[in-house]
């Protein structure tokens, strides 16, 4: 198994653990190393597709108690889409699956200790007080964890992470995690990449938070779409006020002739209210698309088909051969070009 950490050291780290618990099964998130921090034998095969397929593990690398070792805490198992090397830097695509369901009596720590640990030695801190882990993308062998997507298991990871003084920082308490999408209000299904809604139909999207502390801060989250292909009918922004609720979204297609890509923006942060020193926001952007629903595209193939079958009865009649067989023919030839027209609109 292949493990990402990440750690506190930057705004953007920090960012990529918080999406780590906050996106969909299915979606994709993006992590970046330098190559110095990346196991050699894993950027030997890095370019010859190898990677891909395989099973990862984000974590987050706490080292906020400059007094202890740092500490691993597993917050995403994923299947590595791509990796590409530019230079002295690699990205990977990652796309989400379940959480690691990790009970309490387990020792984290001892399962990873195939990673090669180097960890550089924090600004003013002495190095005979460190170990030091070197790969922050390497390889180790699988450490067994069981894997979930209930809401004990999210809450056991973000109460963990919400431990980490990168993540306590200036009263900010809350996570949250977006299920899915479904069509009506109870329940939902899994969300996949790109996933179509038909136009009129009103699709929900589900999100859960929780505070892993009494937080007496607001915060807001809050959804866009990046083009009208895509219209939300519900509020646009919640207010995230207690420690612990279910909400949804509701979005919906606009019904264009051709699938139409889109992107849903979530950013999560401080309300205006609150006097909240964090020096980050958390924002991520999921595709969809919308297209017109199945009913339509065979009604819209329909009056396509039409008029030309008709003016060709018309002139079969005319001509004095409206016999059965050149009827038939007709209809077979129109009824062609309606199927046609409806795998072209369903493709575009």
């Amino acid at each position: 198994m292949y493990v990402c950490l990440s750690s506190a050291s930057r705004v953007r780290y920090l960012e990529d653990v918080a999406r780590s618990v906050s996106m969909p099964p299915g979606a994709i998130i993006r992590f970046r190393y330098a190559t110095k921090i990346v196991d050699p034998k894993v950027l030997a095969v890095a370019s010859t597709g190898k990677l891909n397929g395989q099973t990862a593990l984000i974590c987050f690398l706490d080292a906020s108690k400059m007094e202890l070792f740092p500490s691993i805490v597993p917050t995403r198992f994923a299947r590595i889409e791509k990796v590409e090397v530019v230079g002295g830097f690699m990205t990977l695509d990652l796309g989400l699956s379940a959480f690691p369901d990790i009970a309490e009596d387990v020792d984290v720590q001892s399962r990873f200790e195939g990673l090669n640990r180097e960890i550089p030695v924090p600004s003013g801190q002495s190095a005979s007080k460190w170990e030091r882990v070197r790969y922050f993308f390497g390889k180790i062998d699988d450490p067994k964890f069981k894997s979930s997507n209930s809401d004990d298991t999210w809450q056991r990871i973000v109460t963990q992470l919400g431990g980490s003084d990168g993540f306590k920082d200036a009263k900010y308490g809350r996570f949250f995690r977006v299920y899915g999408v479904s069509q009506d209000d109870a329940g939902h299904q899994q969300y996949t990449t790109g996933m179509s809604l038909s136009a009129g139909v009103p699709y929900y999207i589900h999100v859960s938070y929780f505070s892993p502390s009494a937080v007496e801060n607001s915060d807001v989250l809050s959804i866009s779409a990046s083009s009208d292909a895509i219209k939300v009918i519900s509020q646009s922004a919640m207010t995230l006020d207690s420690d612990y609720d279910k909400q949804a979204f509701i979005v919906q297609g606009t019904g264009p002739d051709v699938q139409t890509p889109s992107f849903l923006s979530f950013l999560h942060e401080p309300s205006l209210s609150t006097d909240d020193k964090r020096k980050w926001k958390l924002r991520f952007e999921l595709p969809i698309t919308s297209e017109a629903d199945r009913r339509n595209r065979i009604i819209q193939a329909a009056l396509v088909a039409a008029p030309p079958a008709g003016a060709a009865l018309l002139g079969i009649y005319a001509a004095g051969k409206f016999t059965w067989k050149y009827i038939l023919a007709v209809v077979v030839v129109y009824v062609g070009v309606g199927v046609l027209k409806f795998m072209v609109v369903k493709q575009k």
